[in-house]
């Protein structure tokens, strides 16, 4: 800012900042979009929108996850489009299979969204299955839209891959990423989509017509963290291990809470549905009564019915309050449940 960067940039971006993104994305993710292929959007929400209105016409279907993100349904509904549901389990991790988005597809089918790591649930999708997932997408002739904003942040030796960076899926991949969870910007406003080139135009004309031009501070800003040192990625990854390991053990000590750990992202997605299927309520109650938030599952689609996103990017200390408090709560109300 005190430099005078404080002024319009190109529509797409800063030209450095979307060179040091291709740069990445070809590196680390072995994807090669050219540089001309990399538009900067206003944080991924703008990104979410300005892909459907791109893509989506009236009575087209898209295959996502239930639980799903709520800004997809949200602007595919928007579109006049129908999100197309495929469940995600804890017995599988909570992948999206390949088998329920052979049976989810119809002649109506025109994407399939991909959410790795996976908010709510930190289900982190595996090579074998966006492998078979590819296959469809080809088969069929489908767009998929690859959010991977949670990239760096994944557990237990997991792996992250794009599914652009498979054979023939370059050309059918609109991969969506940002700098709000890698490096704890999301008050920036700052992501990136990376685009096939025959959609490249169409999505930069609506992004234009939408924001003009992402904010040019936010873009500096972006420029230097990604081109900078990488070791506070690595640390903050490291601290949200730790807190992983804690919060699943924590759940596990209160009586009839069933929770998997999570492969990725920060959230935990435990299942209260022993104490009540009224996530919402639950969720109300505990902000009334115990002064703890939570996210109700439901909010993510039926299947979170019964279940709470807990948010583990609090201290170690909060978590622990927070969790002691829900404890407290649950046996205040369901002693039985205690005995």
């Amino acid at each position: 800012m005190q430099s005078g960067k404080t002024h319009y940039t190109p529509d797409s971006g800063i030209v450095e900042l979307r060179e040091a993104i291709a740069k990445k994305l070809r590196l680390e993710n072995n994807l090669n979009y050219s540089v001309d292929d990399i538009t900067v959007v206003s944080g991924s929400q703008e990104g979410i929108s300005v892909v459907t209105q791109a893509l989506l016409n009236h009575g087209d279907e898209v295959i996502l996850s239930d639980p799903y993100y709520p800004s997809y349904t949200q602007n595919i509904w928007l579109r006049g489009a129908k999100p197309v549901f495929v469940p995600l389990r804890a017995e599988n991790g909570f992948q999206m299979m390949a088998e329920d988005v052979e049976k989810a597809v119809t002649d109506k089918t025109k994407a399939i969204v991909i959410v790795s790591p996976n908010n709510p649930t930190g289900g982190v999708q595996s090579l074998e299955q966006l492998k078979a997932i590819a296959e469809i997408a080809i088969k069929h002739d489908l767009v998929v839209i690859s959010d991977e904003i949670y990239e760096y942040i994944v557990y237990d030796g997991q792996t992250h891959h794009s599914i652009g960076s498979l054979p023939g899926m370059l050309e059918r991949t609109i991969t969506q990423n940002g700098f709000s969870k890698s490096y704890a910007m999301t008050g920036w406003r700052i992501g990136y989509l990376a685009t096939p080139r025959e959609l490249t135009p169409k999505i930069q004309e609506i992004h234009r017509a939408t924001v003009i031009c992402p904010p040019s501070v936010s873009q500096y800003a972006a420029l230097a963290a990604i081109t900078g040192p990488q070791d506070s990625v690595r640390r903050m990854v490291d601290e949200f291990s730790r807190r992983r390991e804690f919060i699943v053990k924590r759940l596990r000590e209160i009586p009839h809470v069933n929770v998997a750990a999570p492969s990725g992202a920060f959230y935990a997605f435990p299942d209260f549905s022993d104490y009540t299927n009224d996530d919402k309520a639950l969720a109300k109650n505990l902000i009334k009564h115990a002064h703890v938030v939570t996210v109700h599952g439901s909010g993510f689609g039926e299947l979170g019915r019964g279940h709470l996103r807990i948010s583990f990017a609090a201290s170690l200390s909060k978590l622990e309050e927070g969790l002691n408090r829900i404890e407290d709560y649950l046996r205040k109300n369901w002693p039985e449940k205690f005995t």
